[in-house]
């Protein structure tokens, strides 16, 4: 089990502020309420990991300090209406959920503020959360084109019961 510990109020602060400046307005609240824990690196001492619950909500990329969500991370901001989005079409939704990309012909909406690089959500046809992920091209370029991968799915939901 990893070391655990509760957040200084900078460190707190620190975190809601990238995630409203990521996410959107409002998404720090949502992500991190007052009960969170963090892990440490062992080395440098920077955040590397945040818990709800002793459950994974977030990481950090060290190459830009952005955050990178986990499931449950994404569940929340879905929950709230905040993040960007891309809606893909029924047919490949098993797919999504297994963890496969998403290419460009299989996007039915992306959100236009999307850039590339940015931490996304996958909702299907129906726009339930459905996964994760890294889009590779902008928003309105994921509409336009008809080949080549829109979203790399960092982790999907996992095959519908």
């Amino acid at each position: 089990m990893p070391k655990l510990e509760k957040p200084p109020l900078y460190d707190t602060r620190q975190l809601k502020g990238i995630a409203d400046y990521q996410f959107g307005k409002g998404s720090g609240e949502v992500l991190f309420p007052e009960n969170i824990m963090i892990e440490r690196s062992r080395g440098t001492k920077r955040i590397k990991f945040v818990y709800l619950n002793n459950e994974r909500i977030c990481s950090f990329r060290v190459s830009d300090g952005f955050l990178i969500l986990s499931i449950l991370g994404g569940e929340r901001l879905y929950n709230s209406n905040l993040g960007l989005r891309v809606k893909i079409i029924e047919d490949v939704e098993p797919f999504i959920r297994e963890g496969k990309s998403v290419f460009s012909k299989h996007v039915l909406e992306a959100d236009e503020e999307i850039s590339s690089k940015e931490e996304v959500i996958i909702v299907n046809h129906n726009g339930d959360f459905i996964g994760i992920g890294t889009a590779k091209l902008p928003g309105k370029l994921m509409l336009q084109m008809n080949s080549g991968v829109a979203v790399d799915t960092r982790k999907g939901i996992g095959e519908k019961n």
